[in-house]
C-alpha cells in the first residue's frame, strides 16, 4: 500500500474571516410533547433530519423532522427508540427496546412504519447507517460476541464477522472496527484492516478518516495518506477534501495537492463537508461554516444557547447541530 505523507510546511494557510450576513436561519426544531431536549444526528438532501426526543431521566424516542410537517415520533415496540441515520428516500435506521430490555435493530420506512431487523441468535443488535439503495449497516451480539451485520433492502442478513460497524457507503463498503483495528468490509465481505487506530468518518467511496497513534490518517481506496502529529481529521467528500482539525484549528485538507488549509484561529474544528467543498463546523462556541474560497460564515445563535455543535451537512448546505444552555438542557437545530 502506497502511503503519501502530506507535510504541514506545504501550503499552510490562515483564512481571514470575512464579515458577511449570514445566509442562513437558525430553527429550533423542538421536541416531543412532554419532553425535555433534543439531538440531530442526520439530514438528507431533501432538508428531512432524524433524530432523538429526550424525556425525564433517560428515556428517548427516535423522531424525525419533515420539512413541513414538523416533528414525528417513530413507532416503537412499547420502550425507548434511537435514531442513528438517514437515507434519501426518508428511511430512518437505529433501535428499539424490546419487551426483555434489549436493543433491536430497526429501521422505520417513510410511512413511519416500524421494521424489525433481525439475525438468527442475536441477543441484541444495533442499525447504525443505511445507505441510498436501503441497505443497513450495524452490529449484533452473538453467543456474547459483536458481530457486524449487513441488512439488504428486503431484511435480508449477512454477517461479515466480528467486530461493529458505523458506516455503509452508497456501493454497500462497510467500515467499523474489529478490536483495535479500523477494518473495511467489501461489497462481497472481503475483510480488511486498515491500521489499528480510530475511526472518526467515511465518505460515499469507501473511504475513511481516523487516527493512528495520535497521527491523522487518510485510508483512500488504494493508499494511505498520513496527515501527522497533532490532525484529526473528521470527514471526508467524495472529490478529494478531508476536514477536522490541526492543533485545535478547522482545518481542510486537500488529497491530490497535499495543500494544508487552516480555517480558522483555535479553538474551532470542521466537522463535516460536502461534495461541493462547503465546510461546516464550529468556532468557539458559534457554528459556522466555509465555503471553497476559505470564506467563513458564522451561524446565527439560537436565543439564549451558551454554545453549538454541528452534527451534519448535507449536499444542498443545510447544517444540523445541537444548541446547548447555560443549564445543561439542549435542542436539535437547523440553520436553512
Amino acid at each position: 500500500m502506497r502511503i503519501a505523507m502530506v507535510a504541514a510546511v506545504v501550503a499552510a494557510l490562515f483564512v481571514p474571516v470575512t464579515a458577511q450576513a449570514a445566509p442562513l436561519a437558525v430553527e429550533d426544531l423542538g421536541t416531543l410533547p412532554g419532553d425535555l431536549r433534543s439531538s440531530a444526528v442526520d439530514i438528507n438532501d431533501s432538508g428531512t433530519i432524524a433524530g432523538v426526543s429526550h424525556g425525564a431521566g433517560t428515556a428517548q424516542h427516535a423522531v424525525r423532522w419533515d420539512r413541513w410537517d414538523g416533528i414525528k415520533k417513530l413507532a416503537d415496540l412499547g420502550f425507548d427508540t434511537w435514531a442513528a441515520a438517514i437515507n434519501r428516500d426518508n428511511v430512518v435506521v437505529g433501535y428499539a427496546v424490546n419487551s426483555a430490555g434489549q436493543t433491536q435493530a430497526v429501521k422505520w420506512l417513510s410511512s413511519g412504519a416500524l421494521v424489525q431487523l433481525t439475525v438468527e441468535g442475536a441477543t441484541s443488535s444495533v442499525a447504525y447507517d443505511v445507505n441510498d439503495s436501503g441497505t443497513v449497516v450495524g452490529t449484533v451480539t452473538i453467543n456474547g460476541v459483536s458481530q457486524v451485520v449487513r441488512w439488504t433492502s428486503w431484511g435480508e442478513a449477512t454477517v461479515l464477522g466480528a467486530g461493529s460497524a458505523r458506516h455503509i457507503a452508497n456501493g454497500d463498503t462497510v467500515i467499523g472496527k474489529s478490536g483495535n483495528d479500523v477494518v473495511r468490509w467489501s461489497p462481497s465481505g472481503v475483510r480488511t484492516v486498515l491500521d489499528a487506530g480510530e475511526f472518526t468518518g467515511a465518505n460515499q467511496l469507501g473511504e475513511a478518516t481516523g487516527t493512528v497513534g495520535g497521527n491523522g490518517v487518510l485510508w483512500l481506496r488504494n493508499s494511505k495518506t498520513q496527515l501527522g502529529a497533532g490532525a484529526r481529521p473528521l470527514d471526508m467528500n467524495d472529490n478529494g477534501f478531508a476536514v477536522g482539525e490541526l492543533s485545535s484549528q478547522a482545518t481542510r485538507w486537500d488529497v491530490f495537492t497535499g495543500a494544508i488549509e487552516q480555517l480558522a484561529p483555535a479553538p474551532s474544528r470542521a466537522s463535516d463537508v460536502n461534495n461541493s467543498g462547503v465546510v461546516a463546523g464550529t468556532v468557539g462556541t458559534t457554528a459556522a461554516t466555509w465555503n471553497m474560497s476559505g470564506t467563513q460564515t458564522s451561524l446565527p445563535a439560537l436565543s439564549g444557547a451558551a454554545r453549538h455543535t454541528v452534527t451534519g451537512l448535507s449536499e444542498v448546505g443545510l447544517v444540523i447541530g445541537v444548541a446547548t444552555f447555560a443549564d445543561g438542557t439542549y435542542r436539535a437545530v437547523v440553520w436553512r
